[in-house]
């Protein structure tokens, strides 16, 4: 019989400190995967919580018919904005108060392209911190044509924003815009005076900015805004001769109520 001659292969020993280093990676990377997906986990849990204060809120601030909304001073800040915007769509609310908050401009910019804005008729954003470029972002929302109503009063709005506002096409059947104690002056004044947009505005609040001649004249012509029946300009930069146009303006005196620095303009 033939013998077969087998070659055998022998393993290198592997060494105490070796295969001691090993199962520590083992065990490394064992820890390392449960931390993973424990983070994972608490991540997902804390934005379920970060956004369960949302339902908290419209559980407490919705009317009971489901048409009325009231977010007013809850601290909502910008990035509070943004998860509204995201993360809310109410199909059935007309009315939102939204006022007495520290909205920038930003989170005006993300709610006004927001599923959330589109229903309204009536937005109440004052006292927050809306400046020029807030107040464009809602002149060129395509989400407020719906829009009847719009409180802006107290912000940071100059005239840039109230140029915004004039030229709007998106806010075509707003009836009442306040922006009473903003920073518009002469340019802001006299856009919204020649407004051609606005056409079914009736109440108009200008009280409290920095409107000074220019404006005054603007606003005594009126060649815009055909159906305004309320102006209010009390408190801004007027001199004598503005107060003196104001009050011998026909236009102004066909209306039913003007509020100046003047005793008394129209019926």
């Amino acid at each position: 019989m033939q013998n077969t001659d087998q070659t055998l292969i022998a393993r290198p020993k592997l060494s105490r400190k070796y295969r001691i280093s090993q199962i520590n990676h083992l065990f490394l990377y064992f820890f390392l995967h449960l931390y993973r997906m424990e983070l994972l986990s608490s991540v997902g849990a804390n934005m379920a919580e970060n956004i369960s204060y949302i339902r908290k809120w419209i559980k407490r601030g919705l009317s009971k018919d489901g048409k009325t909304l009231d977010f007013s001073d809850r601290g909502i800040d910008n990035q509070v904005a943004m998860d509204l915007a995201e993360n809310v769509a109410l199909p059935d609310i007309e009315i939102l108060y939204i006022h007495t908050n520290k909205i920038k401009d930003l989170g005006v910019e993300e709610l006004a392209q927001s599923e959330f804005f589109e229903p309204l008729k009536e937005l109440w954003m004052y006292e927050n911190i809306v400046g020029d470029e807030g107040a464009k972002a809602l002149a060129e929302s395509e989400q407020l044509t719906r829009l009847r109503y719009l409180s802006l009063y107290t912000n940071k709005i100059g005239d840039e924003g109230a140029v915004a506002l004039a030229h709007s096409k998106s806010l075509s059947k707003l009836e009442t815009l306040d922006l009473s104690f903003n920073r518009i002056g002469d340019l802001g004044a006299e856009a919204l005076a020649n407004s051609s947009h606005l056409k079914q505005l009736k109440e108009l609040h200008l009280d409290a900015n920095r409107i000074g001649l220019r404006g005054m004249q603007a606003l005594a012509k009126l060649s815009g805004l055909q159906n305004l029946q309320i102006l209010n300009l009390s408190y801004n930069r007027i001199d004598l001769q503005g107060l003196e146009l104001l009050n011998n303006s026909k236009r102004l005196q066909e209306m039913g109520a003007v509020k100046t620095d003047y005793p008394h303009i129209g019926g």
